[in-house]
């Protein structure tokens, strides 16, 4: 009952938190490319690979990277926790995922978008406030972007 309490909770605070503004983020993904937020609107889902709901969603997270078509941009941050590079490259590889994804080792962009538990997906205009934040793959998340896709 804690556990459900606790979820519910935190998927409250998920979504009700006020909009923040962050820093450009810069990183290098396991493709070893550089990736910006800088002046480009991005949704951002950070995840793990034992993590069940971000696993589920996976699919979902490639079908917004295709369907981006230069309106935003997706980035995929995996947090680290117990996980490594090769590890992550390899499921990315078992699933033909192609969106850009960051292994974040240390934590920092972790702790820059103060994400609290995995999944959290972030959209972020291209001044690097925060447009939408949720713990799972929502319909409003859905909305707004194929509202930045053109297809309301």
């Amino acid at each position: 009952m804690k556990k459900i309490i606790f979820y519910s909770l935190f998927m409250l605070l998920s979504t009700m938190s006020a909009a923040k503004d962050y820093p450009v983020l810069t990183a290098n993904t396991l493709a070893n490319n550089t990736v910006t937020s800088q002046g480009k609107v991005t949704y951002l889902k950070f995840w793990a690979t034992w993590c069940t709901y971000c696993v589920e969603e996976m699919p979902l997270l490639e079908q917004s990277f295709q369907q981006a078509n230069n309106h935003y941009q997706v980035i995929a941050i995996n947090i680290g926790f117990n996980q490594s590079k090769k590890g992550v490259q390899a499921y990315l590889d078992k699933h033909n995922y192609q969106f850009p994804t960051v292994f974040d080792g240390n934590g920092k962009i972790t702790q820059q978008f103060q994400v609290l538990g995995t999944p959290q997906h972030i959209l972020i205009d291209e001044n690097g406030k925060e447009i939408y934040r949720s713990a799972l793959f929502t319909d409003e998340l859905q909305q707004h972007l194929s509202t930045l896709q053109g297809a309301n």
